[in-house]
C-alpha cells in the first residue's frame, strides 16, 4: 500500500503541460522561476509533482525534498526498500522517474515501499549522501 505524508506542499505555476508526470520528480527553471521536468539527471530536484497541470502558468503542487514528509513516488526501475532515490532522465517526455542515485546526482530521499518500473511507490523525502 502507497503511503503519504503532506508535511508542507508548495504550489509554483508549471512551465509545461505536466498532466502526465504526477508523481515525478521535477525542478525550478532559473530563467523563469517555474516547476517543469528535468532535462538532465544531474539537475537540482525541487520536489515531487503532486498533481496533473495540464499546460504552462497552471498551478503545480510539490512536495519539496528534504520537508520530511512522504509521497508516492513513479519509479524508474524496480527498487526495493531502503533505496536512496535520484532523478532518472531519459528523454525529454521520459523524466523525473525515480532510479537508484549515484555519486553524480542529487538524492531526492529513500523508498519506504519500493516496485516494478512505472508502479508507485513511497518515498520519505529527506537530504541524503549517496557514497561511492
Amino acid at each position: 500500500m502507497t503511503t503519504e505524508n503532506a508535511v508542507l506542499d508548495i504550489t509554483l505555476p508549471a512551465d509545461e503541460d505536466l498532466s502526465n508526470d504526477q508523481y515525478r520528480i521535477v525542478v525550478l527553471d532559473a530563467s523563469s522561476a517555474r516547476v517543469r521536468r528535468p532535462n538532465a539527471a544531474t539537475e537540482i530536484p525541487l520536489g515531487v509533482l503532486q498533481n496533473t497541470p495540464n499546460a504552462a502558468g497552471k498551478a503545480a503542487a510539490v512536495r519539496p525534498i528534504g520537508c520530511g514528509g512522504i509521497s508516492k513516488i513513479q519509479l524508474g526501475a524496480t527498487l526495493g526498500i531502503g533505496v536512496i532515490a535520484g532523478m532518472e532522465y531519459v528523454s525529454a517526455t521520459d523524466a523525473g522517474k525515480a532510479v537508484a542515485a549515484v555519486a553524480t546526482q542529487y538524492p531526492v530521499g529513500v523508498l519506504l515501499e519500493g516496485g516494478a518500473e512505472d508502479e508507485l511507490g513511497s518515498m520519505l523525502l529527506t537530504p541524503l549522501t549517496v557514497k561511492a
